[in-house]
This record gives structure tokens, C-alpha cells and sequence, in this order.
């Protein structure tokens, strides 16, 4: 049963490692030379990914590892997209004849791709932070309440203005 929970964990860790690679492939993209040679950066994510569960205690710190990966991956979204619209418009620079028309274009377009990822990364990655928050931080927390009595002999002093 423990080497079952071992490759659970590290399953959980592996698949929201997958997530976090594809929320940070634009930037892989962007330090690329074009020849895909930075695909192993999204592998070693996932390999973060499945070290991080397979090293959780339980496996409800899996998910919460997994998803805090996750969450800060998918907010790091619009700075990845920035990167790589910038590393567009430059090399569209260098080929175009054009060079007002391309950059008029370049800067509408990464302008737009920014903000559509900033939208979703925001609002995604803020709801995959708080899951994983819940989920790693989460537990029972005992509340003591403590209550002095009152004594009936006792008054009420008020200041006097």
C-alpha cells in the first residue's frame, strides 16, 4: 500500500507538472533558437513537478505541491507571453521591408496576446494558488476559546468627563 500512495503521489506531482510546462512554454519558446531545442526545459517542470509529489508526505500535500506549481506557473503566463511577442516583433523587425507596418502590427498584436494571458493567468493562476494553499496548508486547527467569568460584585467604572 505505501508504494502505491509513492506512485500516486508522484503521478499527481507528473500531471500538474504537465500543467505547469504548458502555462510556461511561451517563454521556453522565447529563449528558443527555433529548432526546438528547449524542450527538455518542460520535461525537467514535470520531473519539479513529480519530485515535489513524490516527496509529500500525504497526498492531499501532493495536490496542494502540485497545484502551488502550477498556480505560480500560470501567473508567470503574461510575462511569458510578453517574452515571446517581443522575440516575434524583433525577428519580423529584421525580415520586413516594412518596418512602420511591422511594428505597428507587432506592437497591436503582442499588446493583445499580453493582455488575453494576463486575464487568464490573473484569475487562473490566483485560483490555483489559493487551492494549493488550502490543500498544503490546509488541516484541522483546533480553536481554544477561553471564557472568564464574570463576577457579580464587580462594577462597571466609568471615566468621568
Amino acid at each position: 500500500m505505501k508504494y502505491v500512495k509513492h506512485v500516486f503521489r508522484t503521478a499527481i506531482g507528473a500531471i500538474l507538472g504537465i500543467v505547469s510546462g504548458i502555462a510556461l512554454i511561451p517563454a521556453f519558446a522565447a529563449f528558443g533558437d527555433g529548432n526546438g531545442n528547449t524542450s527538455w526545459v518542460f520535461f525537467v517542470v514535470v520531473g519539479i513537478g513529480a519530485l515535489l509529489g513524490f516527496f509529500a508526505p500525504t497526498i492531499r500535500r501532493a495536490f496542494g505541491r502540485g497545484f502551488l506549481l502550477a498556480g505560480v506557473s500560470v501567473l508567470a503566463l503574461p510575462l511569458s507571453m510578453m517574452m515571446l511577442s517581443g522575440r516575434v516583433a524583433s525577428d519580423l523587425m529584421q525580415e520586413s521591408g516594412n518596418q512602420v507596418g511591422t511594428a505597428i502590427g507587432a506592437g497591436i498584436a503582442a499588446t493583445t496576446m499580453t493582455g488575453i494571458s494576463a486575464f487568464i493567468g490573473i484569475i487562473g493562476g490566483a485560483i490555483l494558488l489559493i487551492v494549493g494553499l488550502v490543500l498544503s496548508l490546509g488541516g484541522r486547527r483546533e480553536v481554544i476559546v477561553v471564557q472568564h467569568p464574570v463576577e457579580p460584585n464587580r462594577t462597571r467604572h466609568e471615566p468621568s468627563l
